[in-house]
């Protein structure tokens, strides 16, 4: 029962959705989730740090000055919708480079949402016989013919 129990918290945990949320980069906060997109002058002068047509940058704030800020990057965006993954790399983007800012939170509604999906597929599973341990014989039986 305690496996079952872990299992539906990881598959709750994994199922987290997020939402990105428009915010006045002015009133973020050191450590905030932020995707910011950037302008095509921005994209054309970071190109020689973050690859060529990058649309937007997403990673957590590390410093929010009157030149620009500092993020510890995450995730590119390519203008073709491809995205790239990274490991935290300190990037400075000039003010001038920033599009619009949206900070990324959590969704509890679509988690929720998700997560109570993911019970129910799970109850309907378990109730259907899928993975029973019977190996479709069913019970009784008394051994073989006399």
């Amino acid at each position: 029962m305690r496996v079952r129990s872990s299992l539906c918290s990881v598959a709750f945990a994994l199922s987290a959705c997020y939402a990105n949320v428009p915010i006045q980069l002015s009133t973020a906060q050191p450590n905030t989730k932020l995707v910011v997109a950037l302008t095509d002058a921005g994209s054309d002068s970071l190109a020689r740090y973050l690859g060529p047509g990058v649309e937007s940058v997403g990673g957590k704030l590390l410093q929010n000055t009157d030149a620009g800020v500092s993020l510890a990057v995450t995730t590119l965006t390519m203008r073709s919708g491809a995205e790239q993954f990274w490991k935290g790399e300190t990037v400075a983007l000039p003010k001038y480079s920033i599009g619009t800012v949206q900070e990324r939170k959590l969704s509890k509604p679509r988690t929720i949402l998700l997560g109570a999906a993911i019970v129910a597929l799970g109850f309907t599973v378990k109730l259907s016989g899928v993975g029973s341990s019977n190996n479709g014989k069913t019970g009784g039986g008394g051994g073989p013919p006399k």
